[in-house]
């Protein structure tokens, strides 16, 4: 058909329209609009779905089944994440990579479900084809035909490994990987979380035998057995805790009156005590003491119950029965605050007193010596706070303080000085690298005299004789103090390299007039004179004294009547 014939068909279609009745016309024009609409919502639509599909596809998991699980279709990211290629996959099942950590019981609640028409959504752990497992938040949709029968089953996921290994990672850090219990991490956290319940502090009696005589293999069986047997004597809204070595905590749902944490305390001391652990076909009898406590500050007040119950030989105590317990805890209470301030605001000071010489009369020698200076002045020796300190965890930032402020301050003298350690500052490697480092940076390690705080007991040769080993090697010297101050040991005196003993004040104070603290006197200087250790006498607070220990012969005095300790200016 030419043009013009063509041209003569549209006019003769325009002329038959323009025949037509006006309602017809509109009719039809309704109906091509009509059509029209339809048509650019079905479009529409469907780029909307393709816009759907393309953002499930880049963001999700997906595969496709047939009503018997076969694999009919898996995506870009599933070939990814599980790395199979679609050839792998496609007419296999998902058992090709189910992890084998699944219980059947995961999969058979999951087919049950999308059998029933009903979505499943669960974490599944799969296995890549290297091995390597990899979690996924699954949700399985039956996908139905016009009858209502089961056509296939979409599956679309989410990779959610990082969250369950940080998940996992979390759990760990709050279980104590011996017994498996919750540890003192995750202790701090449930208290934090609601204080108003109900602790339990446990202390294995004499734990530390059974180490040393059985071994630290049986140890642990044993701390496992009782962990076992302490979580069947408790309630099931009660949570037991493993904070450690042989001390154990029992946090209750709720604030419980102080006779029913009796009652408590009671039948858990009556029923350990009643039932030895038993451990490959040997009985272990075992005993423990329980310090209580309750309200906001139920730690606080359950360890120093736990103490008071270790003084007194009891098998336990509960915070709130005397008021000398309540006044203690208020004590410590409060000097942990004030603690804190010194710290703050710089109040943490060091004194020195001098130690003199018995040859030449002079000052050779200072011991750096810790204050507490508060808001009005006030100062306060250690003996006041040192306690409450340990317990507030803050004992090792002073000792720090005392570190940083004597080496500063001797750096710009010429005699030698001393800094006082415990054990526990000897365990505790920051401290060490902290005080020797400041020995090397200031060129001071062969004017330092490490004190050695006896009265505490030196229980752990082998770390402190690695210390004082160390510490020599730096070229540091060592001092025993508070030396008969009722753990003396001299059997010690020869195992550890020691330069100076310095004589607790109990036996120097009544030096001039008891004749038992001068014998013994006397038997610590003859030793350190063999063993090549000079001798310090402590205490030296009269001139009777002061001649007194002249006349025994020790190297040197320190007291208040050869000099007070003053501040560091």
């Amino acid at each position: 058909m030419s043009a013009f014939e063509n041209e003569d068909v549209v006019r003769l279609n325009d002329d038959k329209n323009a025949a037509l009745p006006e309602s017809q016309k509109k009719s039809g024009e309704f109906s091509r609009q009509a059509e029209k609409s339809v048509f650019n919502e079905l479009t529409l639509n469907r780029s909307l779905l393709e816009q759907y599909k393309r953002a499930v596809d880049v963001s999700s998991i997906v595969s496709k089944t047939d009503p018997y699980g076969t694999i009919t279709f898996v995506n870009d990211q599933f070939c990814r994440i599980s790395g199979y290629c679609r050839e792998e996959l496609i007419g296999a099942t998902h058992r090709l990579i189910r992890h084998p950590d699944n219980t059947e019981l995961l999969f058979r609640d999951m087919w049950q479900t999308i059998r029933a028409r009903k979505v499943w959504q669960g974490v599944i752990k799969n296995r890549r084809k290297d091995g390597t497992a990899y979690y996924v938040d699954s949700v399985i949709v039956p996908m139905l035909d016009p009858s209502g029968q089961i056509n296939e089953f979409m599956s679309i996921r989410t990779d959610v490994t990082d969250l369950i290994e940080q998940q996992s990672l979390i759990e760990r850090q709050f279980t104590d990987p011996l017994t498996g219990l919750p540890n003192r991490q995750k202790l701090t956290a449930d208290l934090e979380a609601d204080g108003e319940r109900s602790f339990l502090l446990i202390d294995v009696s004499d734990f530390s035998e059974i180490n040393e005589y059985h071994g630290y293999t049986v140890g642990d069986q044993v701390l496992k057995a009782l962990a076992v047997m302490m979580q069947r004597l408790i309630s099931q809204d009660t949570k037991l805790y493993h904070l450690g070595g042989d001390i154990f905590g029992v946090l209750t749902s709720q604030r419980l009156d102080v006779n029913q944490v009796t009652s408590l305390c009671n039948e858990l001391s009556r029923r350990i005590s009643s039932y030895p652990v038993i451990i490959e076909d040997q009985q272990f009898p075992l005993s423990v003491v329980i310090g209580a406590g309750s309200g906001t500050s139920a730690f606080i007040e359950a360890d120093i119950a736990l103490h008071s119950a270790q003084e007194k030989q009891l098998a336990f105590e509960v915070y709130g029965q005397g008021s000398r317990l309540k006044k203690r805890i208020e004590d410590n209470i409060s000097w942990v605050g004030r603690i804190r301030d010194a710290i703050r605001h710089d109040r943490i000071e060091v004194f020195a007193q001098p130690i003199i010489s018995t040859r030449s009369g002079e000052v050779e020698k200072y011991e750096c010596l810790m204050r507490l200076r508060d808001e009005d002045g006030e100062l306060h020796s250690p003996y006041a706070f040192l306690e409450a300190a340990k317990r507030a965890r803050l004992y090792d930032s002073l000792t720090r303080i005392v570190i940083y402020k004597a080496f500063q301050h001797f750096s710009t003298r010429t005699e030698d000085f001393s800094i006082n350690l415990t054990a526990r500052d000897i365990l505790n490697t920051e401290t060490v690298d902290t005080l020797l480092r400041k020995a090397q940076m200031y060129e001071l390690a062969d004017r330092l005299i490490i004190e050695i705080v006896e009265s505490e007991g030196i229980e752990n040769y082998t770390q402190v004789s690695q210390f004082i080993a160390q510490a020599k090697e730096a070229g540091c010297r060592i001092a025993v103090d508070d030396f008969g101050s009722g753990y003396s040991n001299f059997e010690y005196l020869l195992k550890l390299d020691i330069d100076f003993i310095k004589v607790d004040g109990s036996l120097i104070r009544h030096l001039d007039t008891d004749a038992n603290t001068r014998m013994l006197s006397e038997m610590i200087v003859s030793f350190g004179q063999k063993v090549g250790a000079q001798t310090v006498a402590e205490f030296v607070h009269s001139e009777a004294v002061k001649q007194a220990a002249e006349a025994i012969g020790f190297d040197y005095l320190q007291g208040f009547h050869t000099g007070k300790p003053k501040p560091l200016v």
